[in-house]
């Protein structure tokens, strides 16, 4: 008698059964980490680089949301956090930081070679902006899912 195969198959029904009464998972929120914004360059045409570093571990991050507005404060603390121009990544097992070049411009242009993410919004300068990283948040009791934002970036100022 083998018994190879029926372990194999014992081994099937108990993880099915486990995960069919798994009634512990958490509610709670996972909180990603804010990056950093080093440098902010105007390029001309309306056309501007900026510099991020972060660090994004988790299979729930998404990308990360850019905020402008004419005070530091409101650029960082928004009046609605939905507001900002998102920059969505292409999924990645990222542990350590990681230095990111975006591409702030209004056209629909390609991105340039060596830039991570274009976003397609248009900057004023003297204004301040602010970053925040997107998570995936998944509702279980309604099947619905949403982009939550980190604690905001550090400000700089639009030259």
């Amino acid at each position: 008698m083998n018994l190879k195969p029926n372990c194999f198959v014992l081994f099937l029904v108990a993880i099915f059964f486990l995960m069919g009464n798994c009634t512990n998972y958490s509610t709670t929120a996972s909180v990603q980490a804010p990056p950093t914004l080093i440098s902010i360059t105007n390029n001309g045409n309306s056309n501007f680089t900026i510099k991020v570093r972060a660090q994004n571990p988790e299979f729930i991050f998404q990308g990360y949301r850019l905020y402008q507005a004419a005070t530091e404060s409101l650029a960082q603390n928004p009046t609605d956090t939905n507001l900002g121009t998102d920059c969505i990544l292409a999924q990645a097992a990222i542990v350590q930081p990681v230095e990111y070049t975006f591409e702030v411009d209004p056209s629909t242009n390609a991105n340039t070679v060596g830039v991570s993410c274009r976003i397609f919004a248009t900057l004023t300068p003297g204004s301040y902006i602010s970053m925040r990283t997107l998570g995936l948040a998944v509702n279980l009791q309604n099947s619905t899912s949403s982009y939550r934002v980190s604690l905001p970036s550090n400000a700089l100022i639009v030259p």
